[in-house]
């Protein structure tokens, strides 16, 4: 009997304990599709202490191309698997070029639509809020570049 109370303390004990734990990890809960892009964008709008206006048209920005960007995902990833399908066939290198030629541009595409969302985000901006823009970018930079040494550091 004393060893039933003790291993359902122990359950009791381990619960209590990993339960916070669990919480503190993941907080909010709700952990589905662009959680993390929607964390870093309430960063970022903390960090530069967004006007609700600001934030409401930043939001009807990312929704006005909801769409259009879910489209260009499924594309790109069909693109990709026509590729590796091709190399895994044995297809000739003409097939090859011409989907990794589709693949390039699709790539170059979305990294323009990319600067074009930048360029809005930063257009709604005030002039104090793009000096701390450009004050995160360096912090952020200067720690990207600590992390590549200590990086090389290790691995040599």
């Amino acid at each position: 009997m004393n060893k039933w109370k003790a291993l359902a303390g122990s359950a009791i004990l381990s619960s209590a304990l990993i339960a916070p734990g669990m919480v503190m990890a993941f907080p909010g809960g709700d952990h589905g599709p662009g959680h993390h892009k929607e964390r870093m964008f309430e960063h970022l709008a903390e960090k530069l202490d967004l006007t609700e206006g600001q934030k409401a048209q930043l939001k009807a920005n990312r929704e006005a191309n909801r769409e259009a960007r879910k489209a260009d995902r499924e594309e790109l990833h069909a693109v990709r698997q026509q590729l590796q399908d091709a190399i895994e066939s044995g297809a000739d290198q003409a097939t090859l070029d011409t989907l990794g030629a589709k693949l390039g541009q699709m790539e170059v595409a979305r990294m323009q639509r990319m600067h074009d969302k930048w360029v809005q985000f930063e257009s709604i901006l005030t002039d104090e809020q793009k000096a701390k823009l450009e004050e995160l970018k360096a912090e952020r930079k200067a720690h990207h570049k600590e992390r590549m040494k200590r990086w090389q550091e290790r691995n040599q």
